[in-house]
């Protein structure tokens, strides 16, 4: 099949073609790296175009966060209630572990439960009591009920419907900063939807063009003190969450169906991943001269705060230190960096 070869920019693409995209081989005594510079990657497509649907569908949500709930007592179950339930399971005469719930609230036709229990449903009335029979897949999680058949008893006990505010100019000026119509309103969210695309394109070129680099680096040796500090770092983070539920480390790592062996190879490939990412941003920023001033530095702490959900950069920096703050953004650096200088490649 024929391809083309489409750069970021009209600019990068002269450059990238007056070197021959032949630049980007670089290498140190802990890893080798064959290319960086101008690596092909497939072209990323966002949503071709911000529809009046996408905004009609975007609003709905947004309307249905606000929803309410009232009873219904007049008519059958159907397609788009909220039915409240009673059910248990059982297999082989015996209830499944963790198969009943009380009052649990499921919106028919969501999807949430596989469609047979979700159609069951529909057309009982409040009060009705009924039986469903099914056979969990194969490939069901419980691996001693996959395969089997199940019984479930299902009660429903209430049902409710969904009531959304009606989108008014008035409802706008309480769930906006920016807008004060319904106009001004799908105008906003047709924007947030183009930045939101713009910046998942730019995102998956990022995470797509340093999957490369990556693939084309290879480590000749890491240096013994910083493998270290990266374990013990994976094993400070769940030795936390041990603390946080009061629980034993080999317990807390029972509960997660991990013994104390399989952490230890967990570890070591998850520090030698990190530590490799690590030493490949480095190189190649200095290779480069990728660097920040002392106020874009500072800003890209309030940035990676925000993005870790810490309410300050003092309270990012009182549970991470220095170095790893410093790792994380040069990082995002030398990704923004090879995105830019990368290829994208479009199929005819």
């Amino acid at each position: 099949m024929k391809r083309k070869i489409a750069a970021i920019t009209i600019m990068s693409a002269v450059m990238l073609a007056m070197t021959g995209c032949a630049g980007g081989a670089v290498s140190n005594e802990y890893i080798k790296i064959t290319k960086y510079k101008g690596v092909e990657v497939d072209a990323v497509e966002g949503i071709p175009e911000i529809t009046d649907e996408s905004v009609d569908n975007n609003i709905q949500k947004v309307l249905e966060g606000f929803s309410d709930t009232k009873d219904v007592t007049d008519r059958p179950a159907q397609e788009g209630d909220i039915a409240v339930l009673d059910y248990t399971a059982e297999a082989d005469g015996q209830e499944i572990e963790n198969g009943s719930m009380t009052g649990y609230e499921l919106e028919l036709g969501s999807n949430t439960f596989f469609e047979e229990f979700e159609t069951a449903v529909i057309g009982h009335e409040t009060g009705d009591t009924f039986e469903l029979e099914h056979e969990f897949a194969e490939e069901y999680t419980n691996k001693d009920y996959a395969g089997k058949d199940v019984t479930f008893t299902i009660t429903l006990t209430g049902l409710k419907v969904k009531e959304l505010p009606e989108l008014t100019d008035e409802f706008v000026q309480t769930i906006s900063q920016k807008s004060e119509t319904v106009e001004e309103y799908r105008e906003e969210v047709k924007e947030l939807l183009e930045s939101n695309n713009e910046a998942y394109i730019v995102s998956e070129l990022q995470d797509n063009a340093w999957s490369v680099v990556m693939e084309n680096t290879e480590v000749l040796e890491y240096p013994e003190d910083r493998l270290k500090e990266e374990k013990e770092d994976i094993y400070n983070h769940y030795q936390a969450g041990a603390d946080m539920y009061q629980m034993e480390f080999a317990d807390f790592l029972g509960q997660m169906d991990m013994t104390e062996e399989k952490f230890e190879e967990y570890a070591d490939t998850a520090a030698k991943s990190n530590l490799k990412e690590d030493l490949v941003a480095e190189l190649i920023a200095e290779r480069e001269g990728i660097e920040m001033t002392d106020e874009e530095y500072a800003k890209a702490k309030e940035e990676l705060a925000d993005e870790m959900s810490y309410g300050s950069v003092e309270e990012m920096e009182e549970e991470v230190d220095e170095h790893n703050i410093k790792s994380y953004i040069l990082r995002d650096q030398v990704k923004e960096w090879v995105a830019q200088n990368c290829i994208q490649v479009e199929d005819d």
